[in-house]
């Protein structure tokens, strides 16, 4: 089984390095180019399924990806970004001047600090790991699937994955409208590819979770 992660496509809030968590903000144009080309690159792939994030950004990339595969998303709120709480709509700056107390102990314990009013990356792993158990029960060994979720998610099922510790998520980026692999064999889940953006390579603007 293969799993074509896809990050979904850029949002005004990504451009201002806004925290956007479950927060509804839709695509940009350039978002959509970026869901566009995306599926383009995925029409090698005869995928099966296409699951999304119910969260408006990844459902517009998916439904963009699915008008051209001949999909229709299945919605897998399991997929979602972590939930930000109070960090919703701010910039890092912002952060750390309005609650320093709390980005302190978030810097000492990036992995397990929850989030003013929402997660922890810990609990968002363990949603998101409830997401890739569901898809390897439901699909047979040789299937294609593609999964659109956002930066932090599927960065967790990456940490799992390749066993890293769950505090270094923060070392990898993912580029909007970018993929990544994971294959299922007899030894499990790997790693086959990470943050793929040749599709959308002059196209990326660095941005927020």
């Amino acid at each position: 089984m293969r799993l074509l992660l896809v990050r979904h496509g850029e949002t005004p809030w990504n451009v201002t390095l806004q925290y956007q968590g479950q927060g509804n903000v839709p695509l940009n144009e350039r978002g959509f180019e970026q869901a566009r080309r995306c599926a383009e690159r995925l029409t090698r792939y005869a995928a099966t399924t296409i699951y999304s994030s119910d969260i408006v950004r990844a459902w517009q990339t998916a439904e963009t990806i699915g008008g051209v595969l001949g999909l229709k998303p299945v919605p897998l709120p399991e997929l979602r970004e972590i939930d930000v709480g109070q960090w919703e709509g701010h910039t890092p700056e912002e952060l750390y001047r309005r609650f320093p107390e709390h980005m302190a102990e978030y810097r000492r314990d990036p992995a397990r600090t929850v989030r003013l009013g929402g997660e922890s990356y810990a609990q968002l792993q363990t949603r998101a790991l409830v997401a890739l158990k569901h898809i390897q029960a439901t699909h047979q060994p040789g299937e294609v699937i593609v999964a659109v979720s956002h930066g932090g998610t599927i960065r967790t099922l990456v940490c799992h994955v390749i066993g890293l510790d769950l505090s270094s998520f923060g070392r990898m980026w993912l580029d909007n409208g970018s993929l990544t692999e994971l294959r299922l064999g007899r030894n499990g889940w790997r790693l086959m590819r990470l943050n793929d953006n040749a599709h959308v390579e002059e196209m990326i603007a660095e941005g927020g979770e």
